[in-house]
């Protein structure tokens, strides 16, 4: 077969595993009451306050705009385009470390899982501590300093540009590790079958690829694509903590430098500033609506014959050690550190080995420390909260929005495109008019679990409606029974929705610091406080972040089979 010949399975129907469009259903005005606290959580949370935020830059007409004119606003929204290249790198690692592990075998496959998927339950702020660790410019702190420069004096050994490469790795580190997990299964999807057969025609790799390999892997790398771009749309608390005060500035993004300058800068400036992150934010997620409506899906892995090239696969599973070495290391900096004298941690770094300085105390002070253990308790409970909040509203709005045929088409994509918006809205958009409407009303701590419900929503109801849209209605199913039998079968994405809720919520900082609520009761923000003498207080920082890591690792570990089945196909089958 020539080059040029039609390539059969590109006119071959795709195989639809979307809900089949029955007789029976639910009726329009039931639909719309599934949509119905979703749509008042988003439209009274996000879209009111984001409509008031763009009547305020609109003021004064089209002068507010003129920030752009300002050098350290350019600077910092060109900040904000690497922070978000940065989630193209995340996608781009992750997929490269799933295609080296895509012949590892079941048991390593399911190793690396666990190692490579830890990072992203870590709060920003411990993420951004370690690895001001392991890069401190100071060879008797920093181990990686200690290598390269000796045992000198002080030696910024990366010139000034070398916080651009902790905090970048410091992200990728945390992102990647759910991308690979997201690729991984999706290589383990690849219609084999298929790929034999057009190699069997002659059918050249470019077409292959084209015609198999993209409109299998479009799905998955648009979710992997859409969770690093609402990572990098937040960045936040990772600058906060990982750049000493002195370096902010060369890596903060908008958001951040919306935070620090906007009385500054005045409303309509101030507005206009988070209009234009808004805009940048919402035109980079829009690739991802296509992807996540692919229809070419796969729901059970291909048969795949034994390899014979023995050697390759165990030269890339060579490769996987010290991949899965270098994830975990910064797990072991911070327990180490935690595990050193609180006053020796401030001179000497963690390998030095002097036995006497090994010692629980930093744990003990934690423990003892009364409004620690009080903002441990109340974050627990307010994540809770909005985890159940969260269910409650996106269950029944994914189920109306991955049956077609219970909304006008008119209406059901634009509903779908808003949700991608949404699900990647900087909150600095929003911001100013919630904090004067909102809090007044309902106070702060009702106010907080509110906010960070409506935030979650828009990303809980995507992963769910994914699917939703993929579990098949007998047709012997009542239509008043099906939710049940949908939520039923969809229960992993259930799971991955209620942690993705929890971990987001148990993590934040931005949301209580941005709406100046509340001041110190939020287990993030009393971590933040703890590292404004970063050095001297290191130790006793340490042991609260490990504590504050170990609730959603421990989570992530009991949830973990339903949690990766939520992620990779989102049904019991």
């Amino acid at each position: 077969m020539s080059g040029k010949d039609p390539f059969l399975f590109e006119v071959v129907p795709h195989h639809d595993t979307r809900v089949p469009v029955t007789a029976q259903g639910l009726s329009r005005w039931r639909a719309g009451l599934y949509l119905l606290l979703a749509v008042l959580l988003a439209a009274g949370v996000l879209l009111a306050p984001l409509a008031a935020t763009v009547v305020i830059s609109l003021s004064g007409g089209l002068a507010n705009y003129e920030v752009l004119g300002d050098a350290q606003v350019l600077q910092a929204l060109g900040n904000s385009l690497v922070w978000l290249a940065l989630a193209v790198l995340v996608c781009a690692v992750g997929f490269g470390l799933a295609w080296l592990a895509r012949d590892a075998g079941a048991g390593l496959s399911g190793v690396l899982r666990v190692i490579l998927v830890l990072p992203a339950v870590v709060s920003p702020l411990t993420t951004g501590a370690i690895f001001r660790l392991i890069f401190d410019t100071n060879p008797a702190r920093g181990v990686v300093n200690a290598l390269l420069g000796g045992a000198g004096a002080n030696v910024a050994f990366l010139g000034p540009g070398w916080i651009w490469l902790v905090l970048g790795l410091a992200f990728v580190w945390q992102w990647a590790g759910l991308a690979f997990l997201i690729f991984h299964e999706a290589l383990a999807r690849l219609p084999a079958n298929l790929l034999r057969v057009a190699r069997a025609f002659g059918i050249e790799r470019r077409r292959r690829i084209w015609s198999i390999v993209v409109p299998a892997l479009a799905g998955p790398a648009a979710l992997a694509y859409l969770l690093a771009l609402v990572a990098a749309a937040r960045v936040f608390d990772l600058v906060l903590m990982g750049a000493p005060g002195a370096m902010q500035a060369q890596v903060e993004g908008g958001g951040l430098f919306w935070w620090r300058h906007h009385s500054d800068l005045g409303a309509g400036r101030a507005a206009a500033l988070a209009v234009l992150l808004s805009i940048l934010v919402g035109l980079l997620a829009l690739p991802a609506l296509a992807g996540l409506r692919g229809q070419v899906t796969w729901s059970e892995p291909a048969a795949r014959p034994a390899s014979k090239a023995a050697g390759p696969r165990r030269r890339r599973r060579l490769w996987l050690l010290p991949v899965a070495v270098l994830w975990l290391l910064p797990f072991a900096v911070l327990v180490l550190t935690s595990l050193r004298a609180p006053d020796a941690t401030a001179v000497s770094g963690w390998w030095r080995v002097q036995w006497d300085l090994w010692q629980l105390a930093s744990y003990g002070d934690a423990f003892a420390d009364g409004g620690f253990m009080g903002a441990l308790a109340i974050t627990a409970v307010r994540t809770l909260v909005v985890v159940a909040l969260v269910l409650l509203a996106a269950v029944p709005a994914a189920y109306v929005l991955a049956h077609e045929h219970l909304l006008p088409r008119r209406t059901w994509r634009p509903v779908l495109l808003v949700a991608v918006a949404l699900a990647a809205l900087p909150p600095q958009a929003f911001a100013v008019p919630l904090q004067e409407s909102i809090s007044p009303v309902v106070g702060s701590t009702l106010a907080l679990i509110t906010v960070h419900a409506a935030l979650v929503i828009p990303l809980a109801v995507l992963v769910l409606h994914n699917a939703f849209a993929r579990v098949r209605t007998p047709m012997v199913t009542r239509h008043r029974w099906e939710l049940i039998h949908v939520v039923r079968e969809g229960a992993p994405a259930g799971v991955l929705a209620g942690v993705l809720a929890f971990v987001l919520v148990w993590n934040d900082t931005v949301v209580g610091l941005l709406l100046n609520w509340p001041a110190g009761d939020h287990l993030p923000l009393l971590l933040l406080e703890q590292a404004r003498h970063f050095m001297s207080t290191i130790g006793p920082l340490a042991a609260q972040a490990v504590i504050a890591t170990v609730v959603p690792v421990a989570l992530v570990i009991v949830t973990g089979r339903w949690l990766y089945r939520g992620l990779t196909h989102g049904v019991r089958r």
